[in-house]
């Protein structure tokens, strides 16, 4: 197989699979986040139970840092097994911190945008609803923090299909180039 057959294989295969990926992040935006999730929880399962292999191997806890590492190695172990449990737990609790962190900052920028009021400053409403419409966007994360989450993975999936769609109308732009110059 020649280079040019062998890029052009790669640059299909690739194609593919950034489709059926942004496919199934746009048709299954919570499943998605589950595999997320799982493969979250895999790792820090791994990274537990390889913390207690080493303080195995090192016949026992000797030190305080062996403390720790056991610690560190029950803690991840647990909390790998809660988020097997409910996988879009850890997305849940990220999109809390993010309505958390829009509410508190649309709290200070209120107080900001009131100085400008009294300064008579003309487009100080303007701000303010815009520091309105966080809030409220603040207020409904946190009452739903799945969501947005949902809302994301689907715009990650229709961009993945958008970038598959430009890929290979380039892909076969540059093949037409190609034949071009070979002839």
């Amino acid at each position: 197989m020649s280079k040019y057959a062998l890029l052009r294989w790669n640059s299909g295969v690739n194609a593919l699979i950034f489709l059926l990926l942004g496919v199934l992040l746009l048709i299954f935006p919570i499943e998605s986040l589950s595999i997320g999730g799982y493969l979250i929880a895999s790792i820090l399962m791994l990274g537990g139970i390889g913390y207690l292999i080493k303080i195995i191997q090192n016949k026992g806890i000797e030190t305080n840092g062996d403390i720790i590492y056991l610690i560190i190695s029950v803690a991840a172990i647990a909390l790998s097994i809660f988020i097997f449990i409910n996988p879009t737990w850890i997305i849940r609790i990220i999109n809390v911190f993010v309505g958390i962190i829009l509410i508190v900052s649309s709290l200070m920028n209120l107080r900001d945008i009131l100085k400008f009021k009294q300064s008579r400053t003309v487009s100080w409403w303007i701000y303010l609803s815009f520091i309105i419409l966080v809030f409220i966007a603040g207020c409904f994360i946190i009452y739903d923090p799945l969501f947005l989450a949902k809302i994301i993975t689907r715009i990650e999936g229709a961009s993945l299909i958008v970038n598959t769609a430009i890929t290979l109308l380039l892909s076969r732009k540059v093949n037409k180039l190609l034949l071009e110059v070979k002839q």
